[in-house]
C-alpha cells in the first residue's frame, strides 16, 4: 500500500498530541499488523457500512484503536483515533476481517 493513498482527517490529525502524527499514522496503516475488524450485526443487515473498520494495536508504544474507511477506489481515509475504551473488539457485533488494512480492503471487494 502506498502513503499517498492514505488521508488523515482534520479530527485525527488533531489527536496528534495525544496520539500518532499524520505521518505515522500512515506508516502504520501501510506497515503495521493489527486486529482489523468491522461493526456488524448479525440480525440487521447493513445496519453499518461495509467499508468502516477498525485496526486496533500498540503503534508506535501507543495502544491505540484507528478508525478508517476503504473508499470505492480502495483510497483510506483515517477518520480518527482513540484509546483502546472498549475492553474487547470481538463479539458479536464485530466481524473480524484480518490483520493489516490490505485484508480491510480485500474484504470490501469481496
Amino acid at each position: 500500500m502506498d502513503t499517498d493513498s492514505i488521508t488523515v482527517s482534520g479530527t485525527a490529525a488533531e489527536k496528534a498530541s495525544r496520539y500518532l502524527t499524520p505521518a505515522q499514522l500512515k506508516t502504520v496503516l501501510c506497515e503495521q499488523t493489527g486486529y482489523v475488524c468491522t461493526k456488524s450485526s448479525p440480525n440487521h443487515d447493513d445496519l453499518y457500512p461495509d467499508n468502516k473498520f477498525i485496526l486496533r494495536g500498540e503503534f508506535f508504544d501507543v495502544q491505540l484503536d484507528i478508525v478508517f474507511i476503504v473508499e470505492q477506489d480502495t483510497a483510506i481515509v483515517v477518520v480518527t483515533q482513540m484509546s483502546q475504551h472498549n475492553d474487547s473488539l470481538r463479539g458479536r457485533f464485530y466481524e473480524h476481517v484480518g490483520e493489516t488494512v490490505s485484508d480491510a480492503v480485500e474484504y470490501t471487494q469481496a
